[in-house]
């Protein structure tokens, strides 16, 4: 359990970095080079952060409970990616909207809250009413989330750059509120 908390830890500091890159990097004076000297630097840590959160939260979801969870992982896996087609074809197809990594970093991201609390409810960390709150917050976060990934084409470039900060952020409290319930 200790590893779910501690990888969740790290992708709220990703978030964060996440965060200082967006405000780096997209600003609407800034140009179109997110990747080279100091972007490239904020860009690496982030997703150092985010690899090492996400390898050391697997290994804790990957453990063994004394007891099983409220979903089986194959369900987890099996939804998160048929949301994720189902997104992908609807922004694509139906919405003309530009195809880039954040739907797959949302739909990942809930599947990873997803796994964990129901990890966490099986080490019997939190009690059913604790998850069924943090899954409406998860919830909140990913409509949230995927309203502004959605918009953020249509919006004036200052508009876009402020709705691509607020997934980042809404996420990391997410986690800081799994971090909380599972004290």
């Amino acid at each position: 359990m200790e590893q779910i908390r501690l990888g969740q830890g790290l992708l709220i500091v990703c978030c964060a970095f996440y965060l200082i890159w967006w405000g780096v990097a997209f600003h609407p004076s800034h140009g179109d080079s997110h990747t080279s000297g100091r972007d490239g630097v904020l860009l690496l840590i982030t997703a150092l952060f985010g690899l090492a959160g996400l390898a050391i939260n697997m290994l804790g979801i990957t453990k063994t409970p004394p007891k099983e969870g409220l979903l089986s992982g194959i369900v987890i896996i099996i939804a998160g990616v048929v949301t994720y087609v189902v997104l992908l074809y609807g922004s694509r197809i139906i919405l003309h909207r530009q195809v880039t990594s954040e739907l797959f970093l949302i739909i990942g991201w809930v599947m990873i809250e997803v796994a964990s609390v129901n990890r966490s409810f099986a080490w019997e960390r939190v009690t059913f009413n604790q998850v069924v709150v943090f899954l409406v917050i998860v919830a909140v976060a990913a409509i949230l989330s995927l309203y502004f990934y959605l918009q953020y084409y249509r919006v004036k470039p200052m508009t876009g750059y402020i709705y691509g900060m607020i997934p980042l952020i809404t996420e990391a409290i997410s986690m800081g509120i799994f971090e909380f319930l599972t004290k």
